[in-house]
């Protein structure tokens, strides 16, 4: 649970550096087609479950931006995660941010697997889609709800690299200067919190050696940290313990397991995927029998697409 909660808290403050710096973003969800499910599938021959899904989610990013480089002469930089609906279909989906000033409506034809909401459309008026704090909020809270419809399924992050590297840019960085056993290790919001400095900015500010330094100064402060408790361990390590066997189990109530394979689960989870994947294929090929595909190679537009 706290590994999950880090990561989301860490990319939350990436994304909000970035876009702090970056005032191009652009919330899109990118949905998939039967056609485009089909046509991929064959290319990743061998594939099946979630594996296959999050197989497909990256071919086609990568896909999608290799068209926009060419278009473009650069990529577009990004930051995507996948989901699975909760209905019918159960569609692999993304949510996520564009960095982009082209128009719209070009990145969502380019994009050709499915549908893109890009933004509030009305009649005359240019297309609203502004990235807040909100924004960046809703979209890293994929990175750790618990899908108890899909509980073996893992989102997958499909992102530029550097995201957020303005902050190391900044003034306040400067306070995380290394001093010893008086160095800062705490990001602050903007809202004056603090916060752990994620291991992406801890790995740009400090070297090897001084990360190691850190290391061994918190194990000297005979503290540890559990589930967000401050446990003293001064005398001795049975709150500790007892700490951990607490979380232990709060883990496993919430939804979020433990270190031990379900394999029963997994198997079943994956059977499951697999019939639902068939299902759309199967559908797709019939389609393609009654009539030829175009465009894309049977990959344009579907705005009929259910999207959970």
């Amino acid at each position: 649970m706290e590994c999950v909660k880090q990561k989301g808290r860490e990319w939350q403050v990436r994304l909000l550096e970035e876009v702090r710096h970056n005032k191009t973003g652009k919330f899109v969800t990118m949905t998939f087609s039967d056609e485009s499910i089909l046509k991929l599938s064959k290319e990743l021959g061998g594939l099946s479950g979630y594996n296959l899904d999050n197989a497909i989610a990256t071919l086609a990013t990568r896909r999608f931006l290799e068209r926009c480089r060419k278009k473009y002469k650069k990529s577009v930089r990004h930051f995507l995660i996948t989901e699975l609906g909760h209905q019918g279909t159960e569609n692999i989906h993304m949510h996520g941010i564009l960095f982009t000033n082209k128009p719209m409506e070009e990145i969502r034809e380019l994009w050709g697997y499915g549908y893109m909401w890009i933004g509030t459309e009305e009649k005359g008026k240019p297309i609203q889609n502004y990235v807040t704090e909100r924004t960046v909020n809703y979209i890293t809270k994929y990175i750790t709800k618990i899908d108890n419809n899909h509980k073996e399924y893992k989102p997958k992050v499909l992102t530029s690299a550097g995201i957020g590297k303005g902050y190391t840019e900044r003034y306040d960085s400067v306070t995380n200067k290394f001093k010893g056993k008086d160095t800062n290790e705490a990001y602050r919001t903007r809202t004056g919190h603090k916060m752990s400095l994620p291991i992406y900015y801890r790995n740009k500010i400090y070297t090897d050696e001084e990360r190691e330094q850190l290391w061994l100064n918190r194990l000297d402060e005979q503290v540890r940290w559990v589930g967000g408790e401050k446990i003293d361990v001064s005398e001795n390590d049975i709150a500790y313990w007892n700490a951990v066997e607490h979380y232990r189990q709060k883990n496993k109530r919430l939804g979020y397991g433990d270190d031990s394979k379900n394999w029963e689960q997994k198997r079943y989870e994956n059977e499951q995927r697999r019939l639902k994947q068939k299902e759309r294929m199967d559908r797709a090929e019939k389609r393609k029998e009654e009539k030829p595909s175009f465009g894309w190679g049977g990959l344009g537009e579907d705005k009929g697409e259910t999207w959970g």
